[in-house]
């Protein structure tokens, strides 16, 4: 049976991680996603102790959940003979897993339900993995949701130079506009070509952010100022340590995704 593309939510600030990374188990993210549920100290098997990933067969039933696990969003193929799928509908835990079957059976009884949660028992590397554009509100955003707009789609450099600065303005607290918005810079539904990763190494970051933030700061002027001091910042720290700005700001950007 041909394998199948799930999508999966999750808190913003584990995207970095899957992108080194892949996804990993349930089990091995308690820390991210909170403590166990009685869902999973209720399974058994090679799904016990939280040992999953749950994912959803289309975009709209993870949508559905984005309150819940956030809107960090990653599709990844499985082998659906190799999954256990439910209903979510079934709110007693041991009748869920009892009555879970693999979704290669749920297919062959025809359309899949619109509430059917999935999950594997073995970790989803990164080259299954594809980030997506992540599920960001405006409100979310906050004062960086125009520049966002101006540069995602349609400046991929300009917009992976922004990246950088907006990561370094996160710190070490990731539940913040300015992440949301290093996400959305960061992915998008299609991925970035190797062209864009050479000419963003070759035109520099702090070049690129510097001429983004002057065409496109009138649209978000506070999101504008917050990156520019980062920007006035980092050079200044990176002067005091003997180094390039573009190096500086690639040493403040590893020091705060090492943080997170």
């Amino acid at each position: 049976m041909a394998r199948i593309t799930l999508h999966h939510l999750t808190r913003y600030a584990n995207l970095p991680l899957i992108e080194a990374d892949g996804i990993k188990t349930r089990a091995e993210l308690t820390d991210r996603h909170g403590p166990l549920t009685a869902l999973d100290t209720a399974a058994t098997g090679v799904y016990a102790f939280g040992k999953r990933v749950s994912a959803y067969p289309s975009k709209d039933g993870a949508l559905a959940h984005t309150a819940t696990y956030g809107g960090g969003y990653v599709t990844f193929d499985v082998d659906p003979t190799k999954t256990l799928a439910q209903q979510s509908t079934v709110t007693d835990a041991e009748k869920y897993w009892q009555t879970a079957r693999p979704l290669s059976a749920w297919l062959s009884d025809g359309p899949l339900p619109d509430d059917l949660d999935v999950h594997t028992p073995v970790a989803v590397r990164a080259k299954r993995c594809e980030i997506k554009a992540p599920l960001v509100t405006d409100e979310e955003l906050d004062v960086y949701a125009p520049l966002v707009h101006a540069v995602a789609d349609t400046d991929r450099l300009a917009a992976k130079a922004l990246m950088h600065l907006a990561v370094i303005a996160t710190g070490d607290n990731p539940d913040t506009p300015v992440f949301a918005a290093a996400c959305a810079l960061a992915w998008r539904d299609t991925q970035d070509s190797d062209a864009v990763l050479r000419e963003l190494a070759e035109y520099g970051a702090a070049r690129l952010a510097s001429a983004a933030l002057a065409e496109h700061g009138v649209k978000a002027p506070d999101a504008a100022r917050q990156l520019r001091d980062v920007l006035d910042e980092v050079r200044a720290w990176g002067s005091e340590n003997g180094m390039e700005e573009d190096e500086a700001i690639r040493e403040r950007t590893i020091d705060v995704l090492a943080g997170l």
